[in-house]
């Protein structure tokens, strides 16, 4: 990945059965959805983050898998969810 959308994607932490998991990169979350139950309800997002080859669409794609978390609550809060 460019290190310059590497920055503008800073590490994610989501929550998993009592742990925290750090997702660094579009990759890692594809990875995390394809093995976490919630992966049934977002084929869309998946397909959104593979075809992300742009630097821009790669943002894009990382924010829409933040949103996404966070509406699945995964993340936890604000404070403690960046790195």
């Amino acid at each position: 990945m460019d290190p310059h959308t590497q920055q503008l994607m800073p590490p994610l932490k989501v929550n998993v059965s009592g742990s925290s998991i750090v997702l660094r990169s579009l990759d890692d979350a594809a990875a995390f959805m394809r093995s976490h139950p919630v992966g049934a309800h977002a084929e869309m997002l998946l397909d959104q983050m593979a075809c992300a080859s742009a630097p821009d669409l790669r943002r894009r794609a990382w924010r829409a898998f933040e949103t996404f978390a966070e509406a699945m609550k995964l993340t936890p809060p604000p404070r403690s969810r960046l790195m």
